[in-house]
């Protein structure tokens, strides 16, 4: 190659704006030659002395920007080149040939390498600017092939990640008058259930319909006028109808002349969001319309939230501030009383069941019955504890009076009855038949009496002011063990038992008097030589209650009875053992339960009570 003469070559620097030129513009590129003759090579590295010059080799070098080669090196290197440019594609590996071939010579010869092996043909010798204009062309299509490369894999990389997220995505062109659609990710289509050929093209007002709120639509119409971002909530259609609530960000993109060119859109289906706020609106609206005091505790004791009822009871000039200790709502020993409860229910124990009593400015003792309970932590709070409390003062007062009425009540009355069934056994003896059946009947309904005024005593004995009225105990081994005591109180019943696995409820404190009055009335009104007695316990479906029946073959109950003593109204009874149960119904619904009486279709009837069913405590 024939020096010629020409300027000195200035480094080769490209410098293209944009990020994406880090590529040239952070190192020298790398030029590989292969040519044999010691001259060529000297003329070449003089010309080239502002690049990385290195030597063509097997495998070509990494980061080889271009070859260099004459006949040779094209002969010797063949394998090596096509390797190389197999390895660089999509970008473009140019491979230059110099040869002191003529032109014609030259293109007859290699000609059919030339798109595949070759990018160039170079006749020697030649000037230098002409051999530098070559390598400065090939070298600005190797460096626009990156540039081309890099942004296709920026692209790419930008639709997997736009596809891949979590929000559907929409772009709308917004030098069109409809501003249809012309992009969407999988997202958008996973949310509206509609097919991409669907959706592009269209305006996105396809998603309304007819609960879609006209002011929403106007408040984003009027921004999308505007040329301004708009955050809404709107309530959208899915291809198949169904309802949804679709929350919209629409900002607009502008390009380097300031220019809206188009509209990015990200939706978010937020139809489980809304519905829970429905939910939590509706629950806030019971919550503050309960006329019991209710106080929402965190786990550390502090109140964060009450109701109404709650602020008058136990606030100062109807205020509970957020954030305030519980405890602190009330004095001394009921304070220390309230702590041990929360503590008790926090420690993952069943519900508590307490009263506490506060006094007013007045200098009146008011007294609350409190029921504490825990709820489980969720994604959108902690654990809480639920304190509901009722003013049971008045019903304190009431049930000591009734005591003292039921004490001389029942005193007299059965002092009253034993002198009746004293006369009632003189008649007897008087010898008179008729006056004598007469003393029968009173005698007999003096002892019916005298039955109902002792279980009556019983049922009160049994209930302990300062003991809580329910426990909580394992129905189906407690009816086995009082079921076998009972055959043997009643040796010529046939009394079935079946009360299978562990069955947990929240039972009456007088849980055994009222399967013995049961299994008694049961017996006493079969009205057959040889009645026969089956106690079931089970577990309902939902597993919210516990079942105890107790089913005889008797006549069954009058439908007046039974309505009286399932309805809850004080109605009149026809036989005098319903007072023995109106006294099981007390107990029963007091510890949160039910009693429902059910007749059999041929003889027999059965009475249910129906148990809430209580947490089973793990042994420690």
């Amino acid at each position: 190659m024939a020096p010629q003469d020409d300027s000195s070559p200035r480094p080769h620097r490209h410098s293209d704006s944009g990020d994406s030129d880090e590529w040239f513009s952070e190192r020298t590129p790398r030029i590989a030659l292969g040519v044999a003759q010691p001259r060529d090579r000297e003329l070449l590295e003089s010309l080239l002395s502002a690049f990385e010059v290195i030597d063509v080799a097997e495998p070509v070098p990494e980061r080889t920007d271009i070859c260099i080669v004459d006949a040779d090196g094209l002969a010797s290197f063949r394998e090596a080149l096509l390797a190389w440019k197999a390895r660089e594609r999509p970008t473009t590996a140019p491979v230059l040939l110099l040869t002191t071939d003529s032109v014609d010579e030259a293109w007859r010869r290699h000609g059919d390498s030339v798109g595949e092996l070759l990018d160039g043909i170079q006749s020697i010798p030649a000037p230098r600017k002409a051999v530098r204009s070559r390598v400065d062309g090939l070298l600005a299509t190797r460096r626009y092939s990156v540039l081309s490369r890099q942004r296709q894999q920026e692209l790419e990389l930008y639709e997997r990640a736009i596809d891949t997220a979590g929000i559907g995505i929409s772009i709308a062109d917004a030098n069109e008058d409809d501003l249809p659609l012309v992009y969407v990710n999988e997202e958008f289509l996973e949310i509206t259930e509609y097919d991409r050929e669907a959706v592009i093209g269209r305006n996105c007002r396809f998603l309304q319909g007819e609960n879609t709120e006209e002011s929403t639509v106007d408040e984003m119409r009027s921004a999308l006028a505007d040329e301004r971002p708009v955050s809404v909530e709107v309530r959208n259609y899915r291809r198949s109808g169904e309802q949804f609530w679709n929350a919209l960000d629409i900002m607009p993109v502008r390009d380097e002349d300031g220019e809206v060119t188009h509209f990015l859109g990200f939706q978010r289906d937020v139809t489980e969001r809304k519905r829970r706020e429905r939910l939590l609106e509706q629950y806030q609206r019971i919550f503050e319309s309960i006329e019991d005091p209710v106080l929402v505790l965190d786990d550390n004791g502090r109140i964060v939230d009450t109701n109404a009822a709650a602020k008058a009871a136990f606030g100062v000039d109807g205020t509970i501030p957020e954030g305030t200790p519980a405890p602190s709502l009330f004095e001394g020993k009921q304070a220390a009383k309230f702590r041990t409860a929360t503590a008790a229910v926090r420690g993952g124990g069943s519900s508590r069941t307490m009263e506490l009593t506060t006094t007013g400015p007045d200098g009146n003792s008011t007294v609350f019955q409190f029921r504490f309970q825990r709820l489980e932590a969720t994604d959108d709070y902690g654990e809480r504890i639920i304190a509901v409390s009722r003013d049971i003062t008045r019903i304190q007062e009431y049930q000591n009076r009734l005591s003292v009425l039921d004490r001389i009540f029942r005193h007299n009355i059965r002092n009253k009855l034993n002198i009746v069934t004293g006369l009632a056994e003189l008649l007897e003896a008087d010898g008179d038949e008729e006056v004598a059946a007469i003393a029968d009947d009173i005698d007999t309904a003096a002892s019916d009496l005298l039955a109902i005024a002792d279980a009556a005593r019983a049922f009160n004995r049994s209930i302990d002011p300062t003991k809580p009225r329910t426990q909580e105990l394992d129905l189906s081994a407690f009816v086995r063990e009082v079921g076998e005591e009972l055959r043997e109180s009643y040796p010529d019943v046939d009394i079935d038992i079946s009360a299978p696995g562990a069955t947990q409820a929240v039972c009456p404190a007088t849980i055994r008097l009222c399967l013995e009055h049961l299994v008694e009335n049961a017996v006493k009104h079969a009205g057959v030589p040889a009645p026969r007695v089956e106690i079931e316990v089970e577990e309902t479906d939902d597993r919210e209650w516990v079942e105890l029946r107790v089913n005889d073959d008797g006549p069954g109950f009058s439908e007046r009875e039974r309505r009286a003593l399932t309805s809850g109204a004080e109605r009149p009874l026809e036989h005098l053992q319903g007072v023995t149960l109106w006294l099981i119904r007390w107990a029963v619904t007091n510890a949160g339960g039910q009693l429902d009486i059910r007749n059999h279709s041929e003889r027999g009837a059965t009475v249910v009570l129906r148990l809430p069913a209580a947490e089973e405590q793990s042994p420690t």
